[in-house]
């Protein structure tokens, strides 16, 4: 039986169909002018046909000019950006799930093509090894200053108001990965000595305001999640014990609706992802829920202040029911099972509740970021060739 796993949940002010989620997965390219490309297959439509409660994009969340990494990144900083979602999520909704926005800023992954087109990169602190060769004056210039935080921040409040007016149902604030916000809260990247560096309160102070403007701007009703990486993939990075303390202050804020736990800042990658928040090879129960100990942890730590949402190798309805009866998360979420099954949910809800059939290969996930090819499971691209 799995009772609460295919249970209504309440979100804010979405009611939730079950609590199986999709984590983000950037499947597309944009326009030059940022708007989304339907001109490539993007397999949400085909997942959102297939049972999950609430699908969250991916790739799409440019809120800020100096957060796009290339020239073809989509972006969601103006108003002339809401047509494109508002298709997106109409899709969406003809499939039957909700859908939520994953706002983004690439921070220091965005700096070489700022560089590039004559602006300044916004990123907490300068480090050589990601910025590149700048001059003496260029390095004292580079870290983010107040005006710009502020500006970053509202930029985010903005992004969200448009996300509500494109139809989405929630906005995800990602915080994980190698995202911005992410960089921020590690003190590997953040070595500022102002109240935006130092102490976990003050690396976690630019979640707490975006968080905080998002909410002022859409509304208290409109469900906002963030996606906190809790602890680096590599050693001097940033420790648990710090993202456990970044997720109680972000949760005692009362902004945030539900945070998504994940890993923050990736080690050194090789040719199958290990070292990030996409662990390979997981062909049994035993190698499932790679996360669930941190999510477990955060969840005893914020209470009824937040929701709390596991992600990170479930493959097994049985394993995630034990997880919600246990109170270890509140809803659990998968990505890449979607890409080989995009029906996967609604096999489970006929019957048949065997694992998910992704090995975690993640050759999904490296064909399309290094090849550019369709986001799609490559065993079944081979078995079919």
């Amino acid at each position: 039986m799995c009772e609460l796993l295919f249970s209504k949940c309440q979100l804010a002010g979405l009611t939730l169909k079950n609590r199986l989620l999709m984590s983000a997965a950037a499947s597309w390219k944009a326009t030059e002018a940022g708007d989304i490309d339907f001109s490539q297959p993007i397999i949400h439509f085909e997942i959102a046909r297939g049972g999950p409660g609430l699908i969250i994009n991916g790739g799409v969340g440019g809120v800020h000019l100096s957060g796009r990494r290339a020239k073809n990144s989509p972006l969601f900083d103006s108003d002339e950006r809401i047509p494109s979602h508002r298709q997106f999520t109409d899709r969406i909704h003809d499939g039957g799930a909700a859908v939520a926005f994953q706002a983004t800023h690439s921070g220091s992954g965005a700096a070489k093509y700022q560089r590039s087109i004559g602006a300044k990169p916004f990123v907490p602190s300068f480090i050589v090894s990601l910025m590149g060769d700048y001059k003496n004056a260029e390095k004292e210039n580079c870290p983010a200053k107040e005006s710009e935080i502020l500006r970053v921040i509202s930029a985010y409040g903005d992004s969200a108001l448009r996300t509500r007016q494109a139809g989405y149902d929630a906005i995800e604030v990602h915080a994980a990965h190698e995202s911005l916000l992410a960089q921020w809260l590690s003190p590997v990247l953040n070595t500022r000595a102002d109240a935006w560096g130092g102490s976990v309160e003050n690396r976690c102070r630019l979640h707490c305001e975006i968080l905080k403007d998002i909410k002022r701007k859409a509304g208290r009703d409109f469900p906002v999640l963030i996606k906190l990486g809790v602890q680096d993939g590599f050693e001097g990075g940033l420790v648990f014990e710090d993202g456990l303390a970044a997720a109680e202050i972000i949760a005692a804020q009362g902004n945030a609706d539900a945070l998504e736990i994940s890993q923050g800042l990736s080690g050194p990658m090789d040719n199958t992802l290990s070292n990030t928040c996409m662990k390979p090879g997981i062909v049994s129960v035993e190698g499932e829920a790679y996360f669930r100990p941190w999510a477990a942890k955060v969840k005893t730590a914020v209470g009824a202040k937040a929701l709390v949402i596991m992600q990170g190798g479930l493959r097994t309805p049985a394993l995630m029911e034990e997880i919600l009866q246990k109170g270890e998360a509140d809803l659990v979420s998968m990505c890449r099972p979607y890409i080989r099954e995009p029906h996967l949910v609604n096999r489970w809800l006929s019957g048949d509740r065997s694992r998910a059939t992704c090995i975690s290969c993640n050759q999904c996930v490296i064909e399309h970021s290094l090849s550019g090819k369709t986001l799609e499971c490559q065993i079944d691209v081979k078995l079919s060739a």
